[in-house]
């Protein structure tokens, strides 16, 4: 059994090192654009997962299904991953990172940690999941604080041109439509992994399905170039990609896997309440990379929006 607290330092761990590459893919989405970001990132990852679960398949008996699990997955289980790709990875990192753009990574990671209200809702209107009075509280309280957020004019980043209401309610509009998607993708990941699917072939299924929707989606509209220019250049474009591996490995890959010991080694509810401490990691990080710190009201409505995280994770607990 793991020791007393490994748990919870995975989920905090995992907090932390998705912040920094929330942070790291925020700058690189300006330099290049969101759409390049994510061409490049897709292959990265499915390449580093692939690794991953293949060394899992010859050297600790994985595969397709989880240890124990009988039989193989249905038609359904695996149309549900693929759906959960197009869904939770493609269409939610392409708003989100859009989005990015505009309002910065603070903000639109917030905006985006919704998905756990919009989770639950989802999980309530279609999987026939309980809320109870202590969600519904929860999700008031989260609600309301993204909301002071993003009220809160304080959120262009040092040097940047100020965004006008309309700019800022778009990035908004962005990261919260990114928060339906990956809660959309969420649901339908966990229709597939109710007949015991392996995880590590769940998330390598969503993202190979992702770039099969991407790449071809960009071959057509003209997108794949600037993403092989950066791929072939040098100087800054070189700078970029190594940057974007950096990122890639810490965020997807080890934190990944961090959230998986996590879920592991404590109870779920507490595990998904401290990696829903993102946003709040976030803030030193954005202010160190952007030289501004957010003002006390942004701070402020971080702190009662993760409350309210916590009491919707923990309702079965408390």
């Amino acid at each position: 059994m793991p020791a007393f607290g490994t748990g919870e330092l995975a989920a905090l761990s995992t907090a932390a090192l998705w912040a920094v590459s929330c942070q790291i893919h925020a700058i690189l989405s300006r330099r290049l654009g969101a759409h390049t970001l994510i061409l490049l990132r897709l292959p990265i990852c499915i390449l580093m997962f692939g690794a991953w679960w293949g060394a899992s398949v010859l050297f600790f008996g994985g595969g397709i299904m989880a240890s124990g699990a009988p039989g193989s997955p249905s038609p359904l289980a695996l149309v549900a991953l693929a759906l959960s790709g197009v869904f939770g990875v493609a269409l939610c990192d392409l708003l989100f990172y859009s989005g990015v753009v505009l309002v910065g990574a603070r903000v639109a990671l917030l905006v985006q940690s919704l998905s756990t209200v919009i989770t639950a809702v989802l999980g309530y209107l279609f999987l026939g999941e309980a809320i109870g009075p202590l969600g519904i509280a929860g999700i008031l309280i989260a609600t309301g604080g993204v909301a002071w957020v993003v009220g809160d004019g304080g959120t262009v980043p040092e040097g940047a041109v100020p965004l006008s209401r309309a700019v800022r309610l778009r990035g908004v509009g962005l990261a919260f439509a990114s928060a339906l998607a990956l809660s959309g993708g969420m649901v339908l990941s966990k229709q597939g992994l109710a007949e015991g699917v392996d995880p590590l072939f769940a998330a390598l299924l969503r993202m190979v399905v992702a770039m099969g929707v991407f790449w071809p989606t960009a071959m057509l509209t003209g997108r794949l170039r600037p993403a092989l220019d950066v791929v072939r250049g040098d100087g800054q474009n070189r700078r970029n990609f190594r940057l974007l591996l950096m990122a890639s490995f810490i965020g997807p890959v080890v934190g990944v896997w961090l959230s998986l010991v996590a879920i592991g080694a404590t109870q779920t509810g507490i595990a998904a309440t401290l990696i829903g401490l993102e946003p709040i990691f976030i803030i030193p990080v954005a202010a160190l990379v952007e030289r501004r710190w957010p003002t006390p009201r942004a701070i402020a409505g971080a702190g009662i929006a993760f409350a309210g995280m916590a009491l919707l994770c923990l309702r079965n607990v408390l």
